[in-house]
């Protein structure tokens, strides 16, 4: 798994399998919560791969399951088995790991509205040479981040994140580094809590439907089995 010189890698660091969003756990059970967790995953990289922009897709992670699912959509996985809990490590991980390629970006798994489309889009947003790019989310933070080269800053993933970044593109290397803002509709949501999950069970029908498909499945699914939806 050697980077390439050239390509773009989009890395979508997992750390909810197995039962993750545990802010869900009112609503759904662990069973629940895993396979939703993997339906808005498998609608995350396949917008990834389809993305003409991105030349390779991998899952990082510490989870065996994260692998099984890395093998079973066909995309690379980084194991970080070793690595102590945390995010933004996870994130500085992949960039070490994934220093001899031209750029990345990280995309967060929880993010199942992202097409094909708006990654390309997303990506197009970056000027020549190094750049920050970031898909801000609803809340402020950072949904997407485009990093070329990949260490160009130091990831500061969490709350009002999109505005740190910001800070760190602004203050990298003797004059900064260009900072770009891509405010894309569907880039914005990310699923945490119960109420992200109402609003996207809500949404999802006024929607294209070749957006979010796997995690469309889980919702009607559910829905079907309990005869009542979230």
């Amino acid at each position: 798994m050697s980077p390439d010189a050239g390509e773009l890698v989009a890395v979508v660091p997992v750390r909810g399998l197995p039962a993750g969003k545990r802010r869900l756990a009112a609503l759904l059970d662990v069973d629940e919560r895993n396979g939703l967790v993997r339906a808005m995953l498998d609608d995350v990289v396949a917008a990834l791969v389809a993305a003409g922009s991105i030349d390779r897709v991998m899952i990082a992670s510490r989870d065996a399951a994260a692998r099984d699912e890395a093998g079973r959509l066909g995309v690379d996985f980084l194991d970080q088995t070793e690595l102590k809990l945390g995010y933004n490590r996870a994130v500085e991980f992949a960039q070490y790991a994934l220093e001899a390629s031209e750029a990345i970006l990280i995309v967060p798994a929880d993010v199942p509205l992202i097409t094909p489309n708006a990654v390309d889009l997303m990506v197009s947003t970056a000027p020549d040479g190094p750049a920050v790019v970031v898909a801000p989310a609803h809340d402020g933070g950072t949904n997407g981040l485009f990093l070329r080269p990949p260490d160009v800053i130091k990831p500061q993933f969490g709350p009002s994140s999109a505005r740190a970044h910001q800070q760190s593109a602004a203050s990298a290397g003797e004059a900064g580094v260009p900072f770009r803002e891509a405010r894309i509709d569907v880039w914005a949501f990310d699923l945490d809590t119960p109420a992200d999950l109402r609003w996207l069970q809500e949404t999802l029908p006024q929607l294209p439907e070749g957006i979010a498909p796997n995690t469309r499945r889980w919702l009607a699914a559910r829905e079907a089995r309990t005869g009542a939806p979230i």
